[in-house]
Order: C-alpha cells, then structure tokens, then sequence
C-alpha cells in the first residue's frame, strides 16, 4: 500500500506586502471596516518607520522550512502550504488547494506559541471550516500550543542573557512580553495570560533573573478595555526605583516583525531615553534552526495519529 500523500500547513499572521497593501490588510484586521485615514497614516508611518514593509513573510518561510526539514529528518515527507490570517494567501484557501492537491493527512501548526480564543482559536477555525466544506477526506489535526518546548524555552534564555553581559543584574529589569488581547478574552477563561506566565517564569528560573516581570505591549485601539499593564506603563513605574537597565524580551512573538521592530524597538526604546534609562532588545527566534527542528518533533505524533485513524 502506497504512503498516503502528506501536508505541513504552517499559519502565521500576515502582513502587507508592500505600503500599498496596508490599506486592505488593515481593513481585514477590522472585520471589514476601513480604518479612519489617520489610523491607516499611523499604521504606514510605522512600517515606513522600520524601513517598509515587515519582514515576517521571509521570516516565516524560512521558519516553515526549517519546520519541514526536520520532519524529513524523521521519515516524515511533507508538501509544504503556508496559510495567513490576514493577507493572501488565507487559511481557508490554502487549506482548499491542499485538499485539491489530494493531500491526505495534513497537520498543521501556528507561528506562535501561546493559545488563545483570540488567536490560535481562530487559526484553527479557518482551518477546520475549509477542511469541512472543501477537504472531508483529507485528515487534518493542530498543534495548538508549544510555549514551554524546551527547545524554545533555552533560546529565550541565550538571547537573554547574551544582552545582559556586562549589566548588572540586580539593577537591570527583564520584561518579557507578548501581545495584549481585550480583557473580554478572560471572560471565558482564556488560558493566554497562564500560558505566557509559564513561559516568561521558565526562562527567569533557568537563568536566575534577580529583577523580572511580565507586561503586555501593542494594544490596539478599539475602545475596550486590553489586558495590561502596558510595557510602557511598567517602565515609567520603575524609572523612579532602583532599575537603571531594561531589557525587553517577547515571549509570544518569534519573528522580528512590526510589533517587535516599531513597538520594542522603537517606541519602548524612546520611553527608556526619555527617563534616562539603558535599553536592549533580546533577540526574537526567527528561523533558528534548533528550535524549528524541536517544534517538528512535535508534529510527529500528530501525524502518527492520523496514519493510525482508519
């Protein structure tokens, strides 16, 4: 009997292809809606600001790729799809042309660590709405979370502590971070806050962080309540205390995108400046051969799962 035809669908958020783009990209992120013309300024002037459009499609193909080699590695060959939520090519088309590509068992796996209703959630339902509509015969399973992969956990920890040389660490806060969700999310006991503790408290014990704590950062302005405190806000309360160096690690994104480049870098760097503080960025995971290789290992059970379902 022939091996059944396999399928890696790696999703990451999206991102305008070029400043042209960003009209609609935004314009999807709001169910539809166009943004006001100066909040599609704003959004412009922040790509422009960190030189164009973001690098997170590079990124994430890099990392897709990486994710598929280390299946091979393991006996697993895979044809690789890559699906976005916000930007072509979307979830449920890819997940259509896998079916159409008579792709059997499929497994598939988010850019992003932490689950959340607000974002892993709704990966998964892109994926499994197209699936049912367009690909019933072709077996399909998610990994759904792998914030405290060890593999990823030691990454954090050596970008970490590759800034904090020649800082001392008594006087030096680490603030991990990851993107704020409307506090409506905890109503339904959203594990995101949980799963983002865990992962910031693995990284501050293996490498004994004396000073630590956990902000959120790039809230959007929808006229809600977000899940805070901001970062910004956790530097301007310890600017008046004995911290004389902050160093900004995210823990829920792993490619250098806007968010990490404009809002980490930018913009958490100016409020540092401006209350006379040292600041350094550790370094985001991009296509870090090691960890990709980790989290494809992952997968490998899922697929035996799907080859064993008759």
């Amino acid at each position: 009997m022939s091996e059944p035809k396999k399928g890696l669908l790696v999703m990451h958020y999206g991102t305008p292809a070029t400043i042209d783009d960003v009209a609609p990209y935004y314009t999807h992120i709001r169910h539809g809606r166009p943004p006001t013309p100066e909040l599609l300024q704003d959004l412009i002037d922040r790509y422009n600001a960190i030189g164009g459009p973001s690098p997170l499609t590079k990124i994430s193909e890099a990392q897709a790729a990486g994710i598929q080699q280390g299946l091979s590695k393991r006996g697993i060959e895979t044809d690789l799809y890559i699906g976005t939520k916000h930007t072509n090519p979307f979830i449920a088309d890819v997940v259509t042309q896998m079916a159409e590509d008579g792709i059997e068992e499929a497994v598939g796996v988010v850019l992003a660590p932490h689950f959340s209703t607000f974002s892993i959630a709704q990966y998964k339902k892109y994926a499994m709405e197209s699936h049912a509509e367009n690909g019933k015969d072709m077996k399909f399973a998610l990994l759904e979370r792998w914030g405290t992969l060890p593999a990823f956990i030691d990454a954090l920890a050596e970008r970490v502590s590759e800034q904090m040389a020649g800082w001392d660490p008594t006087s030096t806060l680490v603030i991990f971070s990851a993107h704020s969700l409307p506090m409506r999310a905890l109503a339904s006991g959203d594990p995101y806050p949980d799963e983002l503790m865990a992962t910031s408290q693995l990284v501050a014990d293996k490498l004994g962080i004396p000073r630590w704590t956990f902000a959120y950062q790039s809230a959007s302005t929808t006229g809600e309540p977000w899940l805070g405190p901001d970062i910004l806000e956790v530097i301007e309360r310890q600017a008046a205390g004995k911290v004389t160096n902050v160093l900004s690690c995210t823990v829920g994104f792993i490619s250098d995108h806007l968010e990490v480049l404009y809002d980490l870098g930018i913009e958490t760097r100016a409020k540092c400046e401006e209350l006379g503080l040292n600041f350094r960025v550790a370094r985001v995971i991009n296509a870090d051969d090691v960890v990709m290789d980790a989290l494809a290992e992952q997968l490998v059970p899922l697929f035996s799962s799907l080859t064993a379902t008759v």
